[in-house]
């Protein structure tokens, strides 16, 4: 395989395979190995599959990564489905909190732009709500 394919090729390999293989799903490396991808392009489908997958006409398949077994899917298992979520919501509450505090917050200290205060304002309120909310229960 060349190192040098369309981003649309290595999603739908990717989903190729993740289909072929139903609820069971596929590790990273077994994804290699059916799809003859790299490390690198069968990551980088990952990505596209994951934002492209919910406007794909003609299937009701849905991306999800199980942590625990390191497993790929298409198929909807609810309690992975679910461990999913929570884990990319956390990260991204997490990728938030970075960017207020590291970007948001020095830079509105700095300026006089009524747009970056109530950018901040509302920002603090995002992530803190996410926070009380993935907290575990």
């Amino acid at each position: 395989m060349t190192a040098h394919q369309r981003p649309e090729f290595l999603a739908r390999s990717v989903f190729d395979a993740l289909q072929s293989a139903g609820s069971r799903g596929l590790t990273f490396v077994e994804l290699m190995e059916v799809t003859g991808l790299t490390a690198h392009q069968v990551r980088h489908g990952l990505s596209v599959l994951r934002e492209a997958l919910p406007g794909m006409t003609g299937t009701d398949a849905v991306y999800t990564y199980d942590p625990h077994g390191h497993v790929y899917r298409t198929a909807y298992l609810p309690d992975i489905a679910e461990a999913y979520e929570l884990m990319r919501l956390s990260a991204e509450a997490t990728r938030s909190y970075r960017v207020l505090t590291g970007t948001v917050l020095p830079h509105a200290r700095q300026s006089r732009a009524k747009q970056l205060r109530m950018l901040k304002r509302h920002l603090q309120l995002v992530v803190d709500e996410a926070k009380d909310i993935l907290e575990p229960a």
